[in-house]
């Protein structure tokens, strides 16, 4: 067993504290500054409290409850140690701490630590507003948009009506959260038998969330 290093470049960039869905997934960002000479060849790890590994480049060290559950994302070349964790459990709430480690000596980082806030429910997604008495026959636009932590595997947002286009934007947020957009284009025809619009996102792992507005179109 070597020793751990702590040299004072050792820094890493990895958020106290990330939001994640229950049985989706949360991706953990994560990169650290390393003189050039240290960093080829070094082993990722993620540790648990309990010094147990959340992730290993050694897939054989992971604990078992967390094997085939969490994978590397980042490229080491790069100094980008970001990790994924799929099927998020209610008790896999951290802290997790970045270490690594070449032959036989271990490196320590600072600020390498993240403790994860359980969400049971997903965010509501959020809907721009829609017009009042629409003429049968006028193209729409309207988005969709909805925040999340899974940004390998980001929802899928639905409507209720046909659409006559649709564009799919992801954009970063800060703070390892991401913005799905879903911004549409559909014409009513003035003949809908139900006279609202539903937006719904559908979460990695299986749980969905529904935003609701009236459709105010003029009879025909």
């Amino acid at each position: 067993m070597g020793s751990y290093v702590i040299l004072a470049q050792n820094q890493a960039d990895v958020i106290l504290k990330i939001t994640a869905l229950t049985r989706s997934c949360v991706v953990i960002p994560c990169s650290f500054k390393m003189e050039k000479e240290y960093v080829t060849g070094l082993q990722f790890l993620w540790v648990t409290k309990t010094d147990g590994y959340m992730f290993h480049t050694n897939k054989g060290n992971i604990l078992d409850n967390f094997k085939g559950r969490t994978r590397l994302l980042g490229n080491p070349d790069e100094q980008n140690c970001t990790v994924e964790m799929d099927d998020v459990q209610t008790h896999d709430n951290g802290p997790f701490c970045f270490t690594a480690e070449k032959e036989n000596e271990k490196y320590s980082f600072n600020n390498s630590c993240v403790f994860i806030i359980m969400q049971a429910s997903p965010d509501k997604p959020v809907m721009s507003s829609l017009p009042e008495d629409i003429d049968p026959g006028t193209r729409i636009t309207v988005k969709c948009s909805v925040n999340h932590t899974c940004s390998s595997h980001p929802p899928k947002i639905s409507w209720s009506v046909p659409t006559a286009r649709e564009t799919i934007s992801h954009n970063h947020m800060g703070g390892g959260v991401w913005e799905t957009v879903s911004d549409v284009t559909f014409i009513p025809t003035g003949y809908e038998e139900i006279d609202e619009i539903v937006c719904s996102a559908n979460f990695w792992g299986g749980k969905t969330q529904n935003h609701t507005a009236i459709l105010s179109v003029k009879i025909l």
